[in-house]
């Protein structure tokens, strides 16, 4: 399975309205968009929500 790195900019912690933070880092996924979407799941799933974009790159 292909490599992938993200950033992802602007997100919002829902836990503690007002704190804006960024995060970066690399996992595996069949396309980007499946990449992009684990991405974003594993976010939420942290209490943050993606309010600005999310960048993701073959590695």
């Amino acid at each position: 399975m292909p490599k992938y790195s993200f950033t992802a900019e602007n997100l919002t912690d829902t836990l503690t309205p007002g704190e804006v933070t960024s995060a970066r880092g690399t996992l595996s996924a069949p396309s980007p968009e499946a990449a992009r979407e684990a991405v974003e799941k594993s976010l939420r799933s942290r209490a943050y929500e993606p309010t600005g974009s999310v960048t993701v790159t073959p590695k």
